[in-house]
């Protein structure tokens, strides 16, 4: 049977040294003294033999940075009935809660006199009622038998808000002429108008019931506020936390990055569906006071789980990391102190940072990559005590005291669940792997330090190998040592770790119908023909089912795991390592409509060729079919489906190819980028 190498190392052969363990394709020799025209490290198996001894990376605990994770109660509310002859008087930064029928056709009025000129924020949450189903959009003959816009049709199920600023127009409301920068309706049960100046008539506010109901009927609790301090409630477009994986028990998640000063940041969970879960995911799933009641019954019940929290520098790194760039050598300060990159989106209120930084890089590239003058920290929200094979969603919180008025900051929300195997056991902050939070396959009875003190050693043997033959590379030299103008030899270093961790310890999930699988099971369908895109999204899971299946011999010796089912490496992880490594290294990955689906998934917006993101359909037309936690390089989504091991390679492209090209005199910026990308 030939030989299927999938990643090769020809300059050890070279340089006569030997890569210990070394690593082969599933279903090939495991002699380690078999002989290949170049010494290639592919994904399969990993053996034993003597190594290079070096020192790998460690996993930074020390942040300099924290956060708080206390939930701080919710602002106090006075319940109101606004009469109909005066409406209620709001006070600055103060929230009312009302009843609003469905069948109340004058709606709610109330009224607030802000000093003149000073602009003022209008906030409107849902906090229980009907939840009203939204009409097809999409579907145009609904639209036309129904006589509305598409707009119109999605507004008409919605509780409204208006707000006007003339003592003419006291009782704002539908068909009244109110300028639509004045008009707001509670799509996922929030609201929110921003007045830029307020005036010396004051301003007015009526809200009212969604004009079709659709049968249903009931009353709403609504929860109004008027500031002209601060947002005291903001829902967040851009990603705020991520998940990373569970077992049975247990879940991870992590905040946005971010630097000096540390946010106050906190993790809500409630269930999916059933007893203390929202009452609608869809209508109330943006609602503060929806959600910050819920939580507070179902922290009150026996289920409730425990939240705790750490910093982390995991997923902090990012893609450009030529840190003598952000030096001013006169000063010895950062050029631009923002760089604080979340999960591949610009930094939440700076939208230009990254963007800036990337034209200084590309300005004088130098190989220094010990830059730490703007230390970044995620916090990681460890959740126990949750139920077996159970849906959760999580929501992030983040709050800031303005003056001695709160003001909120609501990300959207990610869902998961936990897993029903015991032998799926989670694990992070491993010092020797600081980028792997996932749960690995691992007998319930045996000690986890004394295997992952196995595993370290063998993790360091391949990696000492590695960094002694990239040593023979002028990586420090400003005239020999620039192979790309982003990638540095420390950035490859880093790329092949994640990788060697990846196929060196498996990251466990619960057995799965083969159907419902992407990934090949035995490999038997693999005939080098093209393999039809991954339309159902589906995950790229292997089942290890009886004895000795898992991918590395070990696995089944170390930790007697059972039956399992192995979420396999993204095959990009091999991918970032080429593209990251100096031409030395002579890096390559296996071809996906040849060996590659046996060992390795990929994204879930991938094509037929295991590439192409973006295709498979994309993320739809709205840009919603992944949930908006992502539209490109999807490895997860916002609904809890991960389709394949990412270990961060997934954040890191989608800042690589979508932090440019968002001012087009930056086209030199541009260019200079794609040669970079070539030499990689």
């Amino acid at each position: 049977m030939p030989m299927h190498w999938h990643a090769r190392l020809g300059v050890l052969v070279l340089l006569g040294l030997v890569l210990v363990p070394q690593i082969y394709a599933e279903g090939h020799s495991k002699h380690a003294g078999q002989e290949s025209h170049k010494t290639k490290a592919p994904t399969g198996k990993i053996g034993s033999g003597n190594a290079v001894k070096t020192t790998l990376p460690m996993l930074t605990t020390d942040s300099r940075v924290n956060a708080s994770t206390g939930l701080i109660p919710q602002p106090s509310s006075i319940p109101v009935e606004p009469a109909d002859e005066a409406p209620y008087a709001l006070h600055d930064s103060v929230m009312v809660r009302s009843d609003l029928s469905m069948s109340d056709t004058d709606g709610l009025h109330y009224t607030f006199a802000p000093p003149p000129n000073v602009p003022v924020y209008i906030t409107l949450s849902l906090c229980a009622g009907p939840s009203i189903p939204p009409y097809n959009t999409s579907d145009d003959n609904l639209m036309d038998q129904l006589g509305m816009s598409a707009d119109e049709a999605r507004q008409a199920t919605l509780v409204s808000l208006y707000v006007s600023d003339s003592s003419n127009q006291k009782k704002p409301g539908p068909d009244q002429g109110v300028d639509k920068k004045f008009v707001g309706y509670a799509q996922g049960g929030w609201s929110e108008i921003p007045v830029p100046k307020g005036t010396k008539d004051g301003l007015w506010i009526g809200v009212f019931p969604p004009k079709d109901p659709r049968g249903l009927n009931g009353t709403y609790r609504i929860q109004l506020a008027a500031s002209t301090v601060a947002q005291l409630e903001r829902v967040a477009g851009e990603a705020g936390v991520f998940y990373d994986d569970s077992d049975r028990r247990t879940a991870l998640l992590t905040s946005f990055n971010y630097t000096t000063p540390a946010p106050n940041i906190s993790l809500i969970v409630l269930p999916t569906d059933g007893d203390f879960s929202l009452a609608s995911l869809t209508y109330f799933n943006s609602s503060f006071c929806a959600i910050f009641d819920a939580w507070s019954q179902f922290n009150r019940s026996p289920y409730a789980p425990d939240v705790n929290s750490s910093d982390t520098t995991r997923m902090t790194q990012n893609v450009v990391t030529r840190g003598d760039q952000y030096r001013d050598k006169k000063k010895e300060t950062p050029l631009n102190p923002h760089v604080n990159d979340t999960a591949g989106m610009r930094p939440p209120g700076d939208p230009v940072a990254l963007i800036d930084d990337l034209v200084v890089i590309s300005q004088r590239a130098v190989n220094d990559s010990t830059d730490e003058r703007t230390p970044q920290a995620r916090k990681q929200f460890l959740v126990s005590d949750l139920m077996p094979g159970h849906n959760y969603t999580a929501y992030l919180v983040s709050t800031v005291n303005q003056t001695g008025t709160l003001a909120r900051t609501l990300y959207p929300a990610v869902k998961f669940v936990t897993k029903t195997n015991p032998t799926c056991r989670l694990v992070y902050d491993l010092p020797f792997c600081p980028e792997l939070a996932y749960s690995i396959p691992f007998n319930p009875g045996l000690s986890v330090e004394e295997a992952m003190s196995v595993m370290e050693k063998m993790i360091s043997a391949n990696y000492g190998n590695f960094s002694a033959t990239l040593a023979t590379f002028p990586c420090k030299s400003e005239q020999f040592g620039l192979y790309s103008s982003v990638a540095t030899c420390d950035g490859c270093l880093r790329a092949y770790q994640n990788w060697l961790c990846a196929v060196a310890i498996p990251r466990c999930t619960d057995l799965i119908d083969p159907a419902h699988s992407v990934a090949s099971q035995n490999g038997t369908e693999l005939q080098g023909l093209e393999m039809p895109a991954n339309t159902h999204l589906y995950p790229y899971v292997v089942n290890r089912t009886g004895r000795n299946s898992s991918r590395q011999a070990y696995i089944d010796q170390l930790f007697d795991p059972g039956d399992y089912g192995e979420l396999l490496p993204c095959l990009s992880t091999c991918e970032m390592v080429m593209r990251s490594c100096p031409p030395l290294i002579d890096w390559d990955c296996p071809k996906w409509t040849v060996t590659a689906e046996r060992d390795y998934g990929t994204f879930a917006d991938a094509d037929s060729d295991g590439l192409g993101m973006g295709e498979n359909g994309g993320a739809g037309k709205d840009g919603a079919r992944f949930g908006g936690a992502a539209t490109r390089y999807v490895a997860q989504d916002a609904f809890g489906n991960v389709y394949c091991n990412a270990m961060d390679v997934d954040r890191l492209l989608r800042q690589a190819s979508g932090a440019v090209a968002v001012r087009p005199e930056w086209v030199g910026v541009v260019v200079l980028s794609v040669v970079g990308a070539l030499l990689w």
